[in-house]
């Protein structure tokens, strides 16, 4: 009984220590049972972000809102070496979206955040980067998701691993004084999407190397 009783304990512990690192994202609704993060859109649910009620427009593409459901670390200022990971299991009965980010290395502000890891609407990996889609098809089961972060004011270099497995490096580069605050944010964020999803992180490990 005292063994079940330290395990229970333990593990709350855990789950609370793991729900510091995090809060909501733009008021996005979402769930944390015992660690276990799970988002759920639908297809037409706008996001929170001021952002996502713009009607974007490029080559070729173009959206009226985006859908998010995410959360953000706590701290903002995220610079150093960092690796990040969780297992996801997304649940989808239909066709990609366009854009389904997971995982991002944000830095504030309007732009395109220094780094993302997503799914394109082929169901390939995909990350910010112009031309950054993937041949990698995204596993139908749970999957691992590294991300190995070295965050400068100056540049943001990620590397990027599926089941432990190297996918692809990003790395951008900061403009004039540089980035003022760093932070990382996962869950749900798409764009032209085709019915309603669940993704859920379990085993999520946040973890400053040097």
């Amino acid at each position: 009984m005292k063994k079940i009783l330290l395990t229970g304990a333990l593990l709350l512990a855990t789950t609370a220590a793991n729900a510091g690192e995090w809060k909501t994202s733009c008021k996005s609704k979402y769930s944390n049972w015992f660690g276990a993060y799970t988002f759920e859109v639908d297809k037409g649910q706008v996001g929170g972000c001021k952002s996502d009620k713009r009607r974007q427009e490029y080559p070729g593409i173009s959206w009226d809102w985006s859908e998010r459901s995410e959360v953000m670390s706590t701290y903002h200022n995220k610079f150093g070496q960092f690796e990040w990971s969780a297992t996801i299991d997304i649940d989808r009965k239909c066709q990609p979206a366009h854009r389904n980010t997971l995982f991002q290395v944000h830095a504030g502000g309007g732009g395109s955040p220094p780094s993302w890891i997503g799914i394109n609407r082929y169901n390939k990996f995909r990350t910010h980067k112009s031309g950054g889609g993937t041949s990698v098809t995204v596993p139908n089961r749970p999957f691992k998701l590294t991300a190995k972060i070295n965050a400068t004011k100056k540049d943001v270099k990620v590397d990027y691993f599926i089941d432990d497995k190297f996918l692809i490096t990003t790395q951008s580069y900061a403009m004039g004084d540089g980035y003022g605050k760093m932070y990382f944010k996962f869950g749900v964020y798409r764009v032209n999407s085709n019915c309603t999803i669940k993704q859920t992180y379990t085993n999520v490990k946040l973890k400053r190397v040097k």
